[in-house]
């Protein structure tokens, strides 16, 4: 039988726990339409709820999605997930980047929550 030292185990058994840790970060589905917004897990698109155009003014953009998810846990993680993507939190709740604005809206009852994603180009 070969011993292996306790102190060449650690860096292994430390890589191996952060390579798991790390498969939901690269697993992440997007929102339909958006390349940045991701779509929290217990959230499901709803067919064929989604609209994209492109004005000249810039992209417009509608999906629906819905799950089972509590309105604190939603705000949760887009309040917590949005800024390392990019996106400032607006005075409204809205978020912001460059020159376009997403609103995340939800309606329903606590626990099976409807949530549209709406971005629009930011007025001047």
């Amino acid at each position: 039988m070969i011993k292996v030292p306790t102190a060449m185990l650690r860096p292994i058994f430390a890589f191996i726990v952060a390579a798991m840790l790390a498969v939901p970060v690269f697993a992440q589905t997007f929102v339909p339409g958006f390349e940045d917004v991701p779509l929290m897990p217990g959230l499901k698109v709803i067919p064929d709820s989604g609209h994209v155009f492109e004005t000249p003014a810039g992209r417009l953009i509608e999906v629906r999605a819905a799950g089972t998810v509590s309105a604190a846990a939603l705000d949760t993680f887009y309040r917590d997930t949005m800024p390392a993507l990019g996106w400032s939190r607006g005075p409204d709740g809205s978020f912001v980047r460059t020159n376009e604005v997403l609103v995340i809206e939800r309606s329903g009852a606590e626990g099976n929550l409807a949530v549209t994603f709406r971005l629009s180009p930011r007025s001047k």
